[in-house]
């Protein structure tokens, strides 16, 4: 193999390893559906270890080059020791060199292997997403590639591969039992919340390390100007995170010792969110070679994520409030101002004291307290209105006219630059949570779109200057009708095509799927407990949600859906 060909760029490197997946394999995975058309199917599960091992077996003797490829890729799929099972279909080279880590590879389908020579074999597939070493998911084309190709030697009497790439392929059935997922968390410029930044990792290689080494390095390059991080510059892991009693000992460099008490303070709650989901895993301790370092208990006790009121937030015919067991439970004076508005929408706030509402005449403020509604922005053509935890009311207008606005209270008007396509009409904004990501539904001229970016202050006000780029959500096609906030890292759309309604659920940095069709839906609201927490409005009032790969009556009936930030 001459050396250009074995220095071929990543993505054709990692998907070298990967020429088969045998039949054993495919049948022993859950089929999930990656492409082609959506189809109803159950919950993604999210944030979850997985608790069962899938053990292949080693090479066995007198096997053909084929057939040690074909095992080492099932190989692959099971992390566990290093992947020390995969190596066994390694020459004694290769095994000492190998990286798994670097990087993975979904196919999408299977591919084809031919014959090169004697000794080497290349393969064609398409690949659908990449994993790459920090752990970003990130979809890819389904065009077919021709990937490179590895070599195989002879050790005492059997094939063993002894030229390959670094990094894994696997196929997407395999992806979801040989990968779990856990949010990197950062902290907004204010340190006021935790912003998570979704990430795959083989569920039984050391995941709790590479957690750490994720947090460690930057956030997703569509996450910069609105996170920052508690880790001070040039630290880094010493040594491999351990777990004793629910405790991991994070033992770091140095650079620990040389920040404050507020920023390490800053920095375990970092960790401690990061590694919330790992198994056995309560608190954790910070150390520089091996000593215990002292940080003091302070205010950080940030949700994580976010809850808001697990009530439905309804205006009907005679009332604004949430759905209790005896009926509307209005929110006193704010009930009374919106229902006197006659608000069309109406986004509340995270205090639960200030509300966006949209009415005929534009979007106004409305509180609890003493101080009246005041209108905020008189546009023509607005859309539902947003609202964030810093009492910024969002609003622009369907066309587009005129920007996205971020208003304080007081009337002064913030222009909100935004990377919106000219002829883009916009459906709905909706700022997530953690007061740091907007979600925006467009309808383009190609379709609609579905995407998310990151909100970037002032430093030293908070005051909303634009949003970054826009990360695209691979959402299906059809007229868009309404999006929302599910979770922390987790988003839903509503789209329209021939058959009606149709809720899809998109991951941040993962994989997406449909949540069926909720006959008739005009609106859809997020809240608390992931995809089981949306709430769909039909045309009629009917308030719905998912029940299995379907939408079933609430028996609850309203005007609007109210959101709650």
């Amino acid at each position: 193999m001459t050396e250009r060909r074995v220095r071929v760029r990543l993505r054709r490197r990692w998907v070298a390893l990967a020429a088969v997946v045998p039949a054993l394999l495919l049948a022993a995975c859950v089929q999930v559906p990656f492409s082609g058309p959506v189809q109803p199917g159950g919950e993604v599960e999210g944030n979850i270890d997985a608790e069962f091992d899938f053990l292949p077996s080693g090479p066995a003797e007198g096997a053909s080059q084929e057939e040690i490829l074909a095992g080492f890729l099932a190989a692959t799929t099971a992390s566990q020791n290093n992947y020390r099972i995969a190596r066994q279909y390694l020459a004694e080279d290769a095994q000492q060199v190998w990286n798994p880590y670097a990087g993975t590879l979904v196919r999408s389908r299977e591919g084809i292997v031919a014959r090169v020579d004697d000794s080497t074999l290349s393969y064609t597939a398409a690949v659908s997403a990449e994993v790459d070493g920090l752990g970003r998911y990130s979809s890819a084309g389904e065009s077919p590639q021709e990937l490179a190709p590895f070599r195989f030697v002879e050790e005492e009497g059997e094939w063993r591969i002894a030229e390959l790439q670094d990094g894994i392929l696997i196929s997407q059935q395999a992806f979801p039992s040989a990968f779990s997922q856990h949010s990197a968390y950062y902290y907004d410029p204010a340190f006021q919340n935790l912003v998570p930044d979704l990430r795959w990792f083989p569920t039984r290689a050391e995941v709790a390390s590479r957690i750490v080494r994720a947090v460690l390095e930057a956030p997703t390059s569509w996450l910069e100007g609105a996170v920052v991080s508690a880790v001070p510059e040039g630290a880094a892991l010493a040594a491999p995170v351990t777990v004793t009693g629910g405790v991991a000992q994070v033992d770091l460099t140095d650079e620990v010792l040389l920040i404050d008490d507020a920023q390490r303070r800053a920095l375990k709650r970092q960790l401690e969110a990061s590694l919330r989901n790992v198994s056995n895993v309560a608190s954790v301790q910070l150390t520089v070679d091996q000593n215990p370092v002292q940080v003091t208990d302070g205010p950080l006790g940030l949700d994580v994520p976010p809850q808001v009121d697990a009530r439905l937030l309804v205006r009907t015919e005679e009332s604004f409030g949430f759905v209790g067991a005896s009926g509307v439970e209005p929110l006193g004076l704010l009930s009374e101002r919106v229902l006197d508005l006659q608000a069309t929408a109406v986004t509340l706030g995270p205090s639960g004291t200030l509300a966006a509402a949209l009415t005929d005449a534009g979007v106004w403020s409305v509180r609890t307290g003493e101080a009246p509604a005041a209108l905020l922005d008189a546009r023509a053509g607005l859309i539902a209105p947003s609202v964030d935890g810093y009492s910024f009311l969002w609003t622009t207008t369907a066309s587009g006219a005129g920007g996205i606005r971020a208003t304080e209270l007081n009337g002064t008007i913030h222009a909100v630059e935004a990377p919106i396509a000219e002829g883009d009409r916009v459906v709905s904004i909706d700022v997530s949570r953690d007061d740091a990501r907007m979600l925006l539904l467009l309808d383009g001229g190609s379709g609609p779109r579905l995407v998310v970016a990151a909100i970037i202050r002032d430093v030293q006000s908070n005051v909303p200057v634009r949003l970054g780029r826009f990360e695209e959500l691979p959402i299906v096609g059809g007229t868009p009708i309404d999006a929302a906030w599910v979770d922390e890292v987790r988003v839903a759309a509503l789209v329209s095509d021939v058959d009606g309604a149709l809720a899809q659920l998109l991951e941040i940095g993962g994989r997406s799927r449909s949540l069926g069709r909720p006959a008739d839906a005009v609106q859809l609201v997020g809240g608390n407990g992931g995809a089981e927490g949306l709430r769909a409005l039909t045309v009629d009032g009917v308030v719905l949600e998912p029940r299995g790969s379907g939408w079933q009556s609430t028996g609850a009936r309203a005007v609007f859906l109210g959101i709650q930030q």
